[in-house]
């Protein structure tokens, strides 16, 4: 089969022919419909992400059909209630399912855990192997291709939101920086909570213009970050980076109100100066990971009910590289989702 292969940090992408592989034990193997192209997979491709074993077949945003499965997981698929075709979107947080957190339903924080595209192989392949059943969202009528990025775009900014509820007071100022895959879905989790004013901060005028016909209270680019604020009236007492580089992290430490919330959701490399009175008095930072196996059924429950909105650009499995230079360009106003068999 197909494989798109990262041999070593900074080296170009390969299109390799590799053994399919043989589902073993609870394994289950899933013909790949589509995986999303995440700006994840650049920072690994160029060495900044730490715990990633190379070479490794990229991609944690998957989805396809339930194909083959080794002797011992025939429990686990009646339990999900799949059978051979049934298509699914790939959970990619796996947890050693013994330790506190993979028992209380948070697997993806599991200290001895592995993820797809970082420690094993991942989607940008003809087929992927996925260690349990559990792992499986079955996906109805939500058409496979256009659910990859679900499993990351739509997860992480759902868990950011959740997480932000309680600094989500009606009349509340949130900020987003990034209106990406991900920012695109946290407008719309946001505009769920009533009377929030939302206002975002990007360097495309393109998504500036996205934002504000997607429903955000205010949007600017990059020639003016802080003019957000005053738009939306004040300092932000919820901020969202689904950047993480310096700047942006300064920038939202800037506009955040004192008693406000910074939630890290972008793992752009930056590091936040946290004192006392910066970014502001009383104020909190944290970080936002991924999402939970109930929670990635949550936003697939919603985007089989109609509730969600988002662009998908599918594009051959062979060009994985050009993707991955139209994404660090810029180029990509939602997401592009690779596509095996596709010319």
């Amino acid at each position: 089969m197909l494989a798109v292969r990262l041999q070593a940090p900074g080296k170009a992408l390969v299109l390799e022919n590799v053994p399919v592989p043989n589902p073993s034990g609870t394994q289950v193997l899933v013909r790949v419909a589509g995986c999303g192209v995440c700006h994840t997979d650049l920072h690994i491709a160029r060495g900044e992400m730490p715990r990633v074993v190379l070479p490794i077949t990229l991609g944690h945003e998957v989805s396809g059909w339930v194909d083959a499965w080794g002797p011992e997981a025939a429990a686990s698929l009646d339990a999900a209630r799949l059978r051979r075709g049934d298509p699914v979107l790939v959970f990619g947080g796996w947890g050693c399912g013994e330790c506190a957190d993979c028992r209380s339903g948070e697997e993806q924080r599991c200290a001895a855990g592995s993820s797809p595209g970082f420690q094993v192989d991942g989607g940008y392949a003809e087929r992927m192997l996925v260690p349990d059943a559990r792992h499986l969202v079955p996906l109805g009528a939500v058409e496979p291709v256009r659910a990859a990025p679900l499993a990351d775009a739509g997860l992480t900014p759902y868990r950011a939101v959740r997480r932000a509820s309680p600094w989500l007071r009606p009349g509340a100022r949130v900020l987003i920086i990034g209106f990406g895959g991900l920012g695109q879905f946290a407008l719309q989790y946001l505009r769920r909570v009533a009377d929030l004013r939302v206002g975002i901060s990007e360097v495309s005028q393109e998504k500036v213009a996205l934002a504000l016909a997607m429903g955000a209270d205010a949007a600017t680019d990059a020639t003016a970050p802080e003019r957000v604020a005053d738009d939306l009236g004040g300092p932000a007492e919820v901020a969202f980076d689904f950047v993480g580089t310096d700047a942006t992290l300064a920038l939202c430490a800037g506009l955040l109100a004192p008693g406000g919330l910074l939630m890290i959701v972008g793992e752009g490399g930056g590091a936040l100066r946290f004192g006392f009175a910066a970014p502001a008095a009383e104020s909190w930072a944290t970080t936002s990971a991924w999402g939970s196996m109930e929670e990635l059924r949550q936003v697939v429950a919603m985007a089989a009910a109609g509730a969600l909105t988002w662009d998908v650009e599918p594009m051959p499995l062979a060009q994985a590289a050009a993707a991955h230079a139209r994404l660090a360009s810029g180029q990509v106003r939602g997401r592009i989702v690779l596509v095996p068999g596709v010319n």
